[in-house]
């Protein structure tokens, strides 16, 4: 190994101090540290090995390496360390810095005093190493070139990344506002080789910064979720997720035909002509040619890569799907009649109009089973209202419009003569469908203006398909906030104004969705056909619906009328309930999000329920019913609170429901930890029942994964007995006893005693009938808790 030539070295007290000004062939240092305080310069197919210690970028100093086809590397073994490194005055490597570590390593690297650093993480046996640089440049000199899950790359910087296989996590220490409206859409991405094209690698943004602090808009990191093949990409950049497309497909010189039967049974690249009127079920094609109309039942759908000719149309059942995939071609007319779930009278209905043309008066034409036409009397619109008294609100609709939702009300007419009656209705939508792009205008509430209602927008599906709601959110991430609120009352309307008292709405984001009812079937993701719902705005802006949400399948939950199974995550939901009320949280645990508030995954209480379970935002006050948290860990603790109408005494439960991933096993338990009583509860044991008298209880529930959680036992039954019996309490205990608290169902401390470490206590006890909790202190700091009934 050579040394280094016309260098001056000084050894003092284990500091070895390096003044350079020539290139370097390679180096091997055993000193404890290393500083460089001048110019080091490693050229081209050469390497500075630092086998141990610390290399520090000393004060002044300029380190870098050549950055040619057989670049110089610093390089680092798994001993080694850095320190010093800092944006500003090229406080770093400036060029290739490399690790032989199999372990994560932090590599300095950045370019025109930007630091940029890199960590990798090489889990197998390096053969090679990893090497990294950053350039300081826009990525587009790479290519321009973007996959569909790709959107937006930023204008200046990227990384060159070679060696070995490594999770990868690249680093920003400036606002990320130009890029990405928040970091839920943040990506990295790679520049393929074989495909010319920048694509997003499957990655999450760390909850802490591998360069140091929490992850933020102005400064964090992002890390791949599995090593990278580095070969096969030839540069790597931060990048804003796109909405994933159906790929471009080329037409097949045979075309196919339906005449009663297929001559051959058609594929996405196939001209198909409709010959004769039938229903030749679900099919995909290049081109339709309508010669004759054709009828799809039950879920079946046509997918057609480009455009619709001929004047036949498309007879459509309600769960039925047409996609195309092409933009600015026209739409097939269609006949898509949608069934809604049961109704009663009064009863609303959220809508949005699948085609071209103003669907007002066919809303005339919806008819209920056994009834007559006209099952709808009042109809509106929402308008979001940006300033007090400017008219915002629930207004009398006159014309729908493509891609707004709007509402209808069940007519008190027959068969709907009883507030129990029940029947499913049916509306036709006929006309030319909606295809492509399309858009609305949101606006956004001045500062102070701020809340729930002023920002509601209500949307409508415009096709006559499915859309992903994921995709949706995604791409409209900047303008409206990560969730979707689906109409679904509990109490029935008596026609009289509003008289829900229960949840309204279903809430669903990527984390999952909050049911407004026990035993109701969940929101899948999947927004059908004719389906209205509500977004909340976050700024002032356009609203985008286009092709590549759309979906061929999943158009069941018209009106939440069916159920579908959802893709299983570490998840499980919370119900409140009392007699009349039902209010649901989610709790779920996912690699991607963050105990901050997580656009996409997190959402907020939005209901007029007397009564409601909520979560509440770490470090903050946000009332959430979707929280969603980073990967599960035993110690966690989930804040919950509880609001109600006035301070009236009432009596609720609380219990868990729809448990997924670990908690779907026995090995880990969830307990409702109520602080007031110093209570315990495991929820895998039934409900936990509570009498709460205030308006709202922001800090009596806890959810908790450790029973005590601070080694605090809580003794089971056989280690404490007690009774109440002839208007007198008797404990026997165990362990000796040193005192005695008594409360009752609400919370509220009755009487407390001290017991003189003793194993037998008795006092009488002369209160109401009632429920009680009595709260038994050990002389070894152990505090068992026991829930007994009085009875006179």
């Amino acid at each position: 190994m050579k040394t280094i030539t016309n260098a001056s070295k000084q050894k003092n007290r284990g500091l070895f101090w390096l003044f350079f000004s020539f290139a370097v062939v390679s180096f091997s240092s055993s000193f404890a540290q290393v500083q460089n305080n001048g110019t080091l310069y490693v050229s081209n197919g050469s390497t500075f090995f630092v086998q141990s210690g610390d290399f520090k970028f000393g004060s002044g100093s300029t380190t870098q390496t050549g950055r040619g086809t057989t670049f110089g590397k610093l390089t680092f073994s798994s001993t080694a360390t850095t320190s010093g490194a800092v944006t500003g005055g090229n406080l770093f490597t400036d060029g290739y810095a490399s690790t032989l570590s199999t372990a994560f390593f932090l590599l300095p690297v950045g370019q025109s005093s930007v630091y940029a650093p890199v960590g990798v993480d090489n889990a197998g046996t390096p053969s090679a190493g990893v090497h990294a640089a950053y350039v300081d440049t826009n990525p587009s000199t790479v290519g321009t070139t973007f996959a569909p899950t790709i959107e937006l790359l930023p204008t200046t910087g990227y990384w060159n990344i070679k060696g070995d296989d490594a999770k990868i996590s690249l680093t920003w220490n400036s606002t990320l506002a130009s890029l990405v409206p928040n970091t839920t859409v943040l990506t990295i991405a790679g520049y393929e080789i074989s495909t010319s094209q920048w694509v997003a690698i499957t990655s999450v943004v760390d909850v802490n910064s591998v360069a140091g602090g929490a992850s933020s808009m102005t400064a964090g990191s992002i890390t791949s979720s599995n090593a990278v093949d580095l070969d096969l990409y030839s540069a790597f950049s931060l990048a804003r997720l796109g909405v994933d497309c159906a790929p471009a497909v080329t037409q097949s010189l045979t075309p196919r035909t339906w005449n009663g039967s297929w001559d051959v049974i058609p594929t996405i690249n196939d001209a198909v002509t409709i010959a004769s009127a039938g229903s030749p079920g679900s099919f995909s094609c290049y081109s339709l040619a309508l010669n004759a109309d054709v009828t799809l039942t039950g879920t079946q759908s046509i997918e057609i890569a480009t455009n619709v000719t001929g004047s036949s149309k498309i007879i459509m059942s309600s769960q039925a799907s047409v996609v195309q995939r092409a933009t600015g071609v026209a739409g097939p007319e269609i006949e898509l009649t949608k069934t809604t779930n049961l109704m009663k009278q009064h009863e609303y209905i959220y809508w949005g109009a699948p085609i071209t043309t103003d669907a007002f008066a066919q809303l005339n034409g919806a008819i209920a089973t056994s009834g007559v036409a006209g099952a709808f009397d009042d109809k509106y619109k929402y308008v979001s209202g940006l300033n007090n008294g400017d008219g915002g609100g629930w207004q009398p609709l006159t014309a729908t419009e493509i891609g707004k939702g709007f509402i209808t009300r069940v007519k008190p007419v027959t068969p709907f003569t009883t507030t129990s009656a029940t029947a499913a209705i049916d509306l036709k939508f006929s006309g030319i469908a909606n295809n492509g792009t399309i858009t609305n205008t949101v606006a956004y509430a001045a500062s102070g203006l701020d809340n729930a209602y002023r920002n509601n927008q209500l949307l409508g599906n415009p096709y006559p398909s499915a859309i992903d709601a994921d995709k949706f959110l995604l791409e409209n991430s900047s303008v409206i906030d990560g969730y979707l609120l689906i109409w679904k009352a509990q109490t029935q309307n008596n026609g009289v104004g509003q008289a829900y008292t229960a949840d309204d709405y279903i809430t669903y984001s990527r984390a999952g969705s909050a049911s407004t009812g026990s035993g109701q079937a969940f929101f899948s993701g999947k927004i059908a056909t004719g389906q209205g719902f509500k977004v909340r705005a976050l700024a002032t802006g356009t609203i985008e619906f286009n092709n590549c949400m759309r979906l061929t399948s999943g158009n069941t939950q018209f009106n939440k009328s069916a159920s579908t199974v959802e893709t299983p995550k570490d998840r499980y939901k919370l119900n409140l309930t009392k007699e009349g009320i039902f209010s649901q949280i989610v709790v779920a645990y996912l690699p991607e999000t963050t105990l901050a508030y997580d656009h996409m995954y997190d959402a907020e209480r939005s209901s007029v329920s007397a009564s409601q379970l909520y979560s509440i935002l770490d470090n903050d006050t946000k009332k959430l019913a979707i929280n969603a948290r980073p990967t599960f860990v035993t110690t966690d603790v989930v804040n919950l609170g509880v609001s109600k109408i006035d301070a009236t005494s009432e009596d609720f439960s609380i219990a868990i429901d729809e448990k997924e991933g670990v908690f779907a096993t026995s090995a880990v338990n969830v307990f409702l930890h109520d602080t007031v009583l110093n209570v315990y509860h495991n929820l895998a044991n039934g409900a936990y029942a509570f009498t709460a008298n205030s308006a709202v209880a922001n800090s009596r529930f806890q959810v908790v994964y450790q029973n005590g959680a601070l080694s605090n036992v809580d003794f089971e039954s056989n280690n404490v007995i007690a009774t109440i019996s002839n208007q007198a309490l008797k404990i026997v205990s165990s362990l000796p006893m040193t005192s005695v608290a008594i409360y009752d169902i609400s919370g509220r401390l009755v009487t407390e005693f001290k017991v003189a470490d003793q194993l037998e206590a008795t006092s009488a006890f002369h209160f109401s009938e009632g429920m009680y909790i009595v709260k038994i202190k050990m002389n070894n700091g152990a505090i068992a808790t026991k829930k007994l009934v009085n009875k006179k």
